[in-house]
């Protein structure tokens, strides 16, 4: 993902739908260490960089972030 496409998807964030849920998981220290690292190096929470990830993966497995539930 370039850097223009990860700005894309953080400013799109500002208008999807709320952050209401919390879902927390269980990491192996090399992944937490590399997520928290992303994270500094784009200066966001590292609690974005694992939504831009898991959306980027879902969207591959058929998931639509724009679809109404």
């Amino acid at each position: 993902m370039t850097d223009a496409e990860k700005l894309a998807y953080y400013k799109s964030e500002f208008q999807g739908p709320a952050l209401v849920e919390f879902i927390g998981f269980r990491s192996t220290a090399p992944l937490a260490q590399w997520i928290k690292m992303q994270a500094a190096i784009e200066a966001r929470d590292y609690s974005a960089v694992i939504r831009r990830l898991l959306i980027k993966a879902a969207k591959e497995e058929g998931f639509n972030p724009n679809a109404i539930i």
